[in-house]
Order: C-alpha cells, then sequence, then structure tokens
C-alpha cells in the first residue's frame, strides 16, 4: 500500500513492518511501520476489514505506541531507558585495598557490577539501622 500524505510518501513496500495488532472480535487491526528514514506510520484496518487509513506518527506517538502496544520493542526502536526511582549523585569513598579486593570478588561471585554491589550493601546498612528510603 502506498499513500502520499501532505506531499510525502507513506510506503509498506518500502518500509519494515514493527509490529500487528488485531482487533479480537472483528476485522479490524493496525500495523506500525518504519520507513528507511526513520518516519513511522500505522496503518489501521477498520471493523469491515476492507478500509484502511494510513496515519504518520512522530516519534513521540510511536513510542507511545510501541509502550501501549508492543512494549518488548520500545527499547529495539529508543533506546534503552533509566529506571525508574530517585535520582543519582555521585559519591566518592576511600576503602582500604583488601576490603575494595574483597568486595569486587564478592559482586564478580554475584554476577553483579561493583557500584552494584556496593549500592546493596549500602542499602542493607542503611535498613539495618532504621532509615528507610526517602521519596524525592
Amino acid at each position: 500500500m502506498k499513500r502520499i500524505i501532505d506531499g510525502r510518501t507513506y510506503n509498506t513496500d518500502t518500509a519494515a513492518r514493527v509490529t500487528v495488532g488485531e482487533h479480537p472480535h472483528s476485522f479490524a487491526g493496525w500495523e506500525l511501520y518504519q520507513n528507511r528514514h526513520g518516519a513511522f506510520f500505522v496503518i489501521v484496518t477498520d471493523h469491515d476489514g476492507e478500509t484502511q487509513t494510513i496515519k504518520p506518527l512522530s516519534d513521540a506517538e510511536a513510542q507511545n505506541w510501541l509502550e501501549k502496544y508492543a512494549n518488548h520493542l520500545v527499547e529495539t526502536y529508543f533506546g534503552t531507558f533509566p529506571e525508574v526511582g530517585a535520582a543519582e549523585r555521585r559519591l566518592t569513598i576511600r576503602i582500604p585495598e583488601n576490603l575494595a579486593s574483597r568486595m569486587e570478588i564478592a559482586a564478580k561471585g554475584r554476577q553483579l557490577s561493583l557500584n552494584s554491589y556496593a549500592m546493596r550493601c549500602f542499602e542493607q546498612c542503611a535498613q539495618a539501622d532504621g532509615q528507610q528510603p526517602v521519596q524525592t
């Protein structure tokens, strides 16, 4: 299918289909495409199964579409996203060499980065001292 909208061509033959969805109780459905220039568009098929509409999508609209209908593909097309939580800040600490070595070995044994292992240790110590996470 090929349509020209506002002087731009949207062509399913030259674009890559990203994902597809169907309405469970009718012939309605949709297909999300991305063209070779990175632009997204969706083809919506009406409940009669024949009427099709092409709608160009901005990157933000395409991201929202994927978040809603194909969440597992969001980072494939838009890169990694930060985890939810409090903002981070850098903290530099000095520790004895033998403790650093022991922490590196322990982190590796748990298949964690040293940073992740240290954060877990800090969290456990803070909780043991009765300090609960602060909401920011």
